[in-house]
C-alpha cells in the first residue's frame, strides 16, 4: 500500500517553480530542484515526474495565476477601455514590484525554440489571455472608446507583445517612470 504524501503538492510546486523562474530551465539542476524542494529525487518522480514535466507543471500554475490575474483584472471595472488599461497596467505593475520578467516570456527565448511541447504549452496560453484582452477590446469598441481600426485580435496580440518590451526596457533600465510613460504610449494608440 502507498504512503500517503506528507508535503502540500501545490506549495513544493511553486517553490520549484520560483527556481526555474529565477535560474531559468536548462541551469536548474535535479540537485538544486531536491534542494529546494525538500524532497527526495523518488518523491519528486512519482509526484510530478521528471524536470521536464515537473517543468511543464510549474508553467501551469504560473500561467493558472496570470489568467486569474487577467480575468480579475478585466472585471474591475465598467467600461471596456477602463478594464483594458486597468489589465494592462496591472500586469505592468506586478511585473515591476516582482522585479523580474514574466516566466513565460523568459521561456519564450530559453526553451520554447527547442521544445514543441513547451511551444505548444505557451501558444495555448497565450490564446486564453488574448481572449481575455479581446473581450475588453470588444467591449471598449461597442462603447465607442476604441480608436484603431484594427481588429480586436491584433490589437490584443499587440498588447501581449508590448508586455514583453516592456519588460526587457525594465530589466535593462530599471527605470519605471520610462516603462510608465511606454504603458501611457500604448494606451494613447488605442484610446479614442
Amino acid at each position: 500500500m502507498p504512503r500517503n504524501k506528507e508535503f502540500d503538492y501545490t506549495e513544493k510546486l511553486e517553490l520549484v517553480r520560483n527556481l526555474f523562474w529565477e535560474k531559468g530551465y536548462h541551469t536548474t539542476s535535479m540537485h538544486d530542484i531536491v534542494a529546494v524542494m525538500k524532497l527526495n529525487r523518488s518523491s519528486i518522480y512519482d509526484t510530478y515526474g521528471n524536470k521536464h514535466d515537473l517543468f511543464l507543471k510549474c508553467l501551469a500554475n504560473y500561467a493558472a495565476f496570470k489568467e486569474n490575474q487577467y480575468s480579475k483584472a478585466s472585471q474591475a471595472k465598467d467600461r471596456g477601455i477602463e478594464s483594458l488599461e486597468y489589465i494592462i497596467r496591472d500586469v505592468v505593475d506586478q511585473t515591476l514590484a516582482d522585479n523580474r520578467a514574466c516566466l513565460i516570456v523568459k521561456t519564450i527565448f530559453e526553451v520554447a525554440p527547442s521544445d514543441q511541447k513547451v511551444k505548444q504549452f505557451i501558444l495555448k496560453n497565450g490564446a486564453v489571455l488574448q481572449a481575455i484582452l479581446e473581450q475588453a477590446i470588444l467591449q471598449a469598441r461597442t462603447e465607442g472608446d476604441i480608436r484603431s481600426e484594427s481588429s480586436s485580435s491584433v490589437i490584443a496580440r499587440y498588447i501581449l507583445a508590448s508586455f514583453s518590451s516592456f519588460w526587457s526596457h525594465y530589466i535593462l533600465t530599471q527605470n519605471k517612470k520610462e516603462v510608465t510613460e511606454m504603458v501611457d504610449f500604448l494606451m494613447e494608440q488605442i484610446r479614442k
